[in-house]
């Protein structure tokens, strides 16, 4: 499975580690992966996040179980102290050439507390 995310930030520092999120079963998993590929632009970056896991199991073949989803927490690592919000405009997860992508939580934002 892999992720693909577009965000709109002014930190230039800015990483996502780890994305929480509420499955249709009521069941919470943390979404990580193995390695991202991040091409930054003027106003935010675009990540390829390969190697999809839902708590330390890889998340192939899972892609319905995204359905529904709700986003729980995003860990966020950044050395500034800027307090501008961070909006993911789009995240994508696509698996064995289907694709899904929660349109009712976007745009997600995140407010920073500098």
């Amino acid at each position: 499975m892999r992720l693909y995310l577009s965000v709109d930030t002014d930190i230039e520092d800015l990483e996502i580690d780890y994305i929480e999120v509420k499955l249709a079963t009521g069941e919470t998993v943390t979404v990580e992966w193995d390695e991202s590929d991040i091409a930054w632009e003027e106003n935010g970056f675009d990540a390829r996040c390969k190697g999809v896991y839902f708590d330390e199991e890889y998340a192939n073949g899972k892609l319905s179980s995204l359905h529904g989803m709700q986003i729980e927490y995003i860990n966020l690592y950044t050395e500034s102290d800027s307090d501008s919000d961070i909006v993911i405009t789009d995240m994508t997860f696509e698996d064995e050439g289907e694709q899904y992508t929660p349109e009712h939580l976007l745009p997600y934002v995140i407010s920073m507390e500098g």
